[in-house]
């Protein structure tokens, strides 16, 4: 069940602030990251890395994503409390789709986990 209390945004500013504390694994690294959780009312969103430095979150979509995660909020949201692995959580969960870069996912979870 998901935490009634945490929004897309909430747990965005999350993710730009492990970004933040993880600085030296970002290093160099220029990704935008997105996110569209419209299957479940809860819009498209974005953050910007700029060699390693974080910002956002977005509310929208940009075109130049170099991924996208594609999927309810309360599926990623719960992913991600358990350690998410996007590419077994797409597997697992069926509800799961990526568009762009699949080993940005994987370079950029394994990051997160540093």
């Amino acid at each position: 069940m998901i935490d009634t209390e945490i929004t897309p945004r909430a747990f965005l500013e999350g993710v730009v602030a492990k970004i933040q504390e993880k600085s030296e694994a970002f290093a160099g690294i220029s990704w935008v990251m997105g996110w569209d959780f419209s299957s479940s009312n809860d819009g498209h969103w974005y953050i910007v890395i700029e060699d390693g430095e974080p910002s956002g979150p977005f509310e929208g979509e940009n075109e130049e994503a170099t991924l996208t995660t594609i999927g309810p909020f309360p599926t990623v949201y719960e992913e991600s409390k358990k350690k998410f692995n996007p590419m077994t959580a797409m597997w697992n969960t069926g509800v799961l789709r990526f568009h762009g870069d699949a080993m940005v996912a994987h370079r950029f979870n394994k990051m997160l986990a540093s």
